[in-house]
């Protein structure tokens, strides 16, 4: 300071004017020396400013990432419970529906102009499923009708009369009854007749029989004699 002020002397002393200047230079350095003065105090007084790190964050790995898996499925297993199996009792063995064909077979015909009879069986063991005219009665007029079980009623006309030995109708029974059963086949209520004189001829009915085991058949026959 001491330094300033002996310039200012010997500014004076030299020339008013550029003393005057330098007080003015002079004044100013002082100002700006006690004002930067005052700065530093300032900021001693303040402290250093906070420094500010900033730390990389970490950026997770995809590859060390563990990645959720789905639970496992889960499979029950069942194990099927047998079921014991009771085997059917059977009283008689079952017997599927069988057709059994008959003949009515005619012994010694001649000039046999019309005939009716009826054939009995048993119901339980046989049903009738159809009747046909026999070869030897293929030019007559040929009906039946079963009107109760068990009976089948039968005729023919034959104007020019029937001869010779044959089955005169076929029945087609269905067989319905169990193994061990059997049937009879009998011919009753028989009326013939003569094709020229219409008078009755005598018969002679033989029964015939039918067995399911093994469908054993004797066929009925009606025998004329000679």
């Amino acid at each position: 300071m001491r330094y300033w002020l002996d310039i200012g002397l010997i500014a004076l002393s030299d020339h008013w004017k550029w003393a005057v200047g330098v007080a003015t230079v002079l004044l100013v350095v002082v100002i700006g020396t006690l004002f930067l003065g005052v700065l530093r105090s300032d900021t001693a007084e303040a402290g250093p400013a906070p420094s500010v790190i900033l730390e990389p964050t970490a950026i997770p790995d995809e590859a060390s990432t563990p990645i959720p898996t789905s639970p496992p499925d889960v499979v029950l297993t069942i194990s099927p419970t047998a079921v014991p199996t009771l085997a059917p009792v059977l009283a008689d063995p079952v017997v599927l529906p069988t057709t059994v064909n008959v003949p009515i077979y005619l012994t010694g015909a001649k000039n046999v102009g019309s005939l009716e009879f009826v054939l009995t069986y048993d119901p339980t063991v046989l049903e009738v499923s159809d009747v046909d005219v026999g070869g030897l009665a293929k030019n007559s007029l040929f009906d039946f009708g079963t009107r109760e079980p068990g009976r089948l009623w039968a005729g023919l006309i034959d104007t020019d009369g029937i001869n010779g030995d044959g089955p005169v109708a076929v029945v087609s029974f269905k067989v319905i009854g169990p193994g061990s059963s059997a049937s009879q086949l009998t011919l009753e209520n028989v009326s013939t007749y003569d094709a020229r004189s219409l008078l009755d001829i005598l018969t002679d009915a033989t029964s015939g029989s039918f067995t399911v085991d093994g469908l054993a058949l004797t066929a009925p026959a009606l025998a004329f004699p000679r």
